[in-house]
């Protein structure tokens, strides 16, 4: 007969669920209470700063009251629809591992497809958790390539020859909204500068 009549897992999963539950309806009151005081990371540029300096930042409740209110309810709607991840959150901190905010790969086609986060043993040495993170990358990296064509690199190659070819066969605006392209595929202009380009260019079609 087992010491007890429950086991790890089933621990595990009280936890989780009672985690996800904690987090399924936000106190919208409570979030603007905790805002209160809490500062805005990126008006800080010295973390040990008082609040009072410039260097220690701003604080949500020094905003105007309409700022305010609009950042508590989007801050509501993220936590609204953050993704369930209790499991895994339970599942790390029992087996000893913690997240790293440092270290994440994120698979792009023009949207988020897919994204890995890693969690490691606390004395994992730093050149043993890049070499990790970069091995798995480069394995990513290398089963893109397989897959003829799916990878970004391969997309953003062939868009290139693309562009080069009918830059060869076109003229006026047409050619510019190409070379456009071209710079875009290349990385040789921003999405802003090519956007006010292409407002003025003519097309003779159009």
């Amino acid at each position: 007969m087992p010491d007890r009549p429950y086991t790890d897992d089933d621990l595990r999963h009280e936890a989780a669920r009672q985690h996800r539950a904690s987090l399924d309806d936000p106190d919208f009151m409570g979030i603007g209470e905790q805002m209160d005081g809490s500062r805005i990371e990126s008006t800080v540029t010295d973390p040990g700063a008082p609040v009072t300096t410039v260097a220690g930042g701003r604080t949500w409740d020094m905003l105007a009251r309409d700022d305010f209110d609009a950042a508590q309810r989007s801050i509501d709607d993220l936590l609204t629809g953050a993704a369930d991840t209790s499991e895994w959150a339970i599942n790390l901190g029992a087996d000893g591992l913690v997240p790293s905010t440092e270290h994440e790969i994120t698979l792009n086609a023009g949207r988020p497809l897919a994204r890995i986060h890693f969690a490691f043993e606390p004395d994992m040495p730093e050149d043993m958790r890049t070499g990790l993170v970069e091995g798995i990358g480069d394995a990513i990296n290398e089963a893109g390539v397989e897959r003829e064509g799916d990878s970004d690199g391969d997309v953003f190659d062939l868009i290139s020859e693309i562009a080069s070819r009918l830059r060869d066969a076109t003229d006026s605006g047409e050619y510019h909204a190409v070379g456009l392209i071209y710079d875009l595929a290349n990385g040789r202009t921003t999405i802003a500068e090519a956007r006010a380009e292409l407002a003025e260019i003519t097309f003779r079609h159009v």
